[in-house]
């Protein structure tokens, strides 16, 4: 799909003028171009930011050099590259025909006659790259394009030569969940065989509209990937016994490249590729074939100087039914005027400047990184805890203890997993590690050497060598847990006094719906409740319950509807508490019932592709700040649910809706394909934009800074 250039987009590369933006990511961006003769390729470009880490220009000559191996017959041509320049770029056919998975969308499952063309297709193409010692490692969906001649393999961006170390870093998995090999899932070896692998689940995507492992968390996929049976449902009888066999779990039992290809050609339909096409499919192709030769989209012009800042004009004042709506929420109580709460309420218009004033303000840049700390983020969870006067970092099977002014580190201890710890705001706790004794054991954490202390409280009650026990939260003095029982598959939520050493109540919960993630997503204290979240693979709903602090009975539970990365924490105040999705949704905490919903009837612009439409929720001061489709932040009442302003001007963006913003005094920030977007509170505008791949943001808000975490570093920046 064709977006207008940014301002700041170059004008040519290499030989090639720039036209429009065809996408982008983490680590670069990919443009439609052409030549003064009029010849139109896709043009991938690095990051400027990344150009000088070595191992990533080496990953891009790869990239080059697997897309000339596969050719233009099963790939897109390599018409011209330059690894090497300032920043590498690499210019190829330009691919007439959605990816595979825009098609399913578009027109639902494909044939069986067209998914054994595309399929034997796919295999050719895979066996003459593997004769080149060079396997793909992410084939899936998304990466296989149809055009009206056949199906086209693209995006080598992890490939890498057989034999090469299969993974970057320790520790580290490379590709897509859904689509991995076991042994991919398990960092050891893929090879041919694992791409082999990867295929037949493209290929049941094709035919039954889902993945062979379903859908959910990267940690129950990985699982279900080494471990579970694929899900065949849909898939047509003819094809079960080969794609079966390609699904093996030893990949010594796959057929080969050639043999699969074979296989599925039998029974091919011998017509033209585009007479097996659904015609949906074929209406996308012809779409998108004539949207290459029209007029590209005008490039973004770059915004506008900001004005200084000017006292506002009197407005009139606030209705007695709101402001009494006002002070019955608590919302004016502690209401910064440059935070979204006041203000909002105060009318929430841009001040008028003054018509005297010919001064203008220089716009913001984006501020310096105050440290930088090198750790690996996990791949899931990861936000930092604030912990008195230091800080506490998840980093894969450790917590590190981090000094939040330099950024030096100070302890680490080894945690195993991100639910096994929790923080009251000045110490850290943590579960025993599970492989240490049988008894459930909660411990603080030693600020300086990071080694757990004695005990605080110890159950025999609950088997401590369960790895999936969980620490949802510690406040006032008292530690919240989901944990195993020592006999039988029961759980429970169990409030324990540290203090004094003794288990106060438990209250039984449903049990784990897999083998590797807890019970429960998160939980929270809200006065006298108990607030817990979950969401089981592949439901599509989450499930709010509440339990009384006092004796842990269950006051209320309820599902609604969701879509995306499941919340990593719960955003709620004494009344609500606030989930984004199809819509932003307030559900009262005294009966589980919708107190507002807001976006029902809103036209919120692009939606990137995506079925989730609003973000995850920050909230701040009596406001609810979220995403709102690609249109940017938009800015809610808490009490009331109306919308108070919503982000102006913004284009060509790819919003982060899984990241929740956080919300300072002057700004608000908020995660995008560009990096990390700060939206000036008075002005509704973005004034700058941090270059950054950032998947978590963590506000400090007593010591002004905000915490990023990259794939590989955290970083900090100051909060304004």
């Amino acid at each position: 799909m064709l977006s207008a250039l940014l301002h700041d987009d170059p004008h040519t590369v290499g030989p090639y003028r720039l036209l429009a933006r065809l996408g982008g990511g983490g680590m670069g961006t990919v443009y439609l171009a052409r030549t003064a003769r009029g010849r139109t390729v896709a043009l991938k470009t690095l990051h400027q930011r990344l150009t000088a880490d070595t191992a990533l220009r080496n990953r891009f000559q790869l990239e080059a050099d697997a897309a000339r191996v596969i050719g233009g017959r099963y790939g897109a041509a390599v018409h011209d590259a330059d690894p090497s320049a300032p920043r590498p770029w690499l210019a190829t056919e330009y691919v007439i025909g959605p990816p595979l998975d825009d098609a399913v969308q578009a027109g639902g499952p494909l044939p069986e006659s067209a998914v054994r063309v595309v399929g034997a297709a796919l295999a050719e193409g895979l066996a003459q790259l593997h004769r080149s010692e060079v396997v793909h490692r992410d084939l899936k969906p998304s990466n296989v394009m149809l055009t009206a001649s056949g199906p086209k393999i693209i995006d080598f961006g992890i490939a890498r030569a057989v034999g090469e170390d299969p993974r970057t870093h320790v520790g580290e998995t490379v590709g897509t969940p859904a689509f991995m090999s076991p042994e991919q899932a398990a960092s050891l070896e893929h090879g041919a065989a694992g791409d082999v692998f990867a295929l037949a689940g493209v290929l049941v995507f094709a035919v039954s509209g889902h993945g062979p492992f379903g859908s959910g968390q990267p940690t129950d996929l990985l699982y279900r990937v080494r471990y579970a049976e694929p899900d065949l449902g849909g898939v047509p009888p003819e094809l079960v016994p080969v794609l079966a066999r390609c699904l093996a779990k030893d990949p010594a039992e796959r057929p080969a490249t050639g043999e699969l290809a074979t296989a599925l050609a039998a029974g091919a339909d011998p017509r033209r590729f585009a007479d097996v096409l659904p015609d949906a499919v074929l209406r996308e192709i012809a779409r998108r074939g004539e949207g290459v030769w029209r007029q590209p989209p005008a490039r973004q012009a770059p915004p506008p100087p900001e004005a200084p800042p000017q006292a506002a004009p009197g407005r009139p004042g606030m209705s007695r039914r709101r402001m009494m709506a006002v002070v019955g929420g608590g919302t004016l109580a502690g209401a910064g005027l440059a935070g979204g709460g006041m203000w909002a309420w105060l009318g929430g218009h841009d001040a008028a400047p003054d018509s005297g004033s010919h001064t203008v303000a220089k716009k913001p840049k984006a501020p310096s990184r105050l440290w930088t700390y090198a750790v690996r983020r996990p791949d899931s969870g990861g936000e930092v805890l604030l912990a008195g006067r230091g800080l506490a970092i998840p980093a894969g099977i450790v917590l590190c203890g981090v000094n939040p002014e330099s950024g030096a580190a100070t302890w680490q201890a080894n945690m195993a997993d991100t639910w096994r710890s929790a923080t009251d705001g000045t110490k850290v706790y943590a579960l025993r590690e599970h492989d240490e004794g049988a008894a459930l054991a909660v411990c603080e954490i030693d600020p300086v050497h990071g080694q757990p202390g004695k005990p605080l409280v110890e159950s025999k009650a609950f088997a401590g060598t369960e790895a999936r026990n969980q620490l949802l939260c510690v406040a006032k003095g008292r530690a919240y847990l989901v944990a195993r029982a020592s006999s039988g598959n029961h759980w429970y939520l169990l409030a324990v006094d540290l203090r004094r050493g003794r288990e106060l109540w438990r209250s039984p919960v449903e049990a784990a719906a897999d083998r590797i993630a807890p019970p429960m997503l998160c939980g929270a204290i809200d006065g006298d409740r108990v607030v817990l979240c979950r969401a089981d693979s592949g439901t599509g709903f989450l499930r709010l319950t509440v339990h009384a602090v006092a004796d842990g009975k269950k006051r209320w539970s309820g599902t609604q509807p969701y879509d995306g990365a499941p919340p990593g924490r719960l955003v709620q105040d004494d009344r609500h508490v606030y989930l984004g999705s199809k819509a932003l949704d307030a559900t009262r905490l005294s009966d589980g019932g919708i107190g507002w919903r807001f976006g029902d009837e809103r036209n919120v612009g692009s939606s990137a592709g995506e079925s989730r439409l609003y973000g995850a929720p920050a909230l701040r001061d009596g406001v609810v700040y979220c995403t709102e489709g690609d249109r940017g932040v938009v800015a809610v009442d808490a009490v009331t649910g109306s919308l108070n302003w919503l982000e102006k001007d913004l284009k060509g963006r790819r919003l982060n809706r899984d990241v929740p913003p956080v919300v300072g005094r002057k700004y608000v920030y908020s995660l995008d394909d560009k990096g990390l977007r700060a939206v000036d509170l008075r002005t509704r505008r973005a004034v700058w934009t941090y270059e950054t791949d950032a998947t978590v943001l963590t506000a400090d808000h007593a010591r002004g800074r905000l915490y990023v975490r990259e794939e590989r570093a955290t970083f900090a920046l100051p909060l304004a």
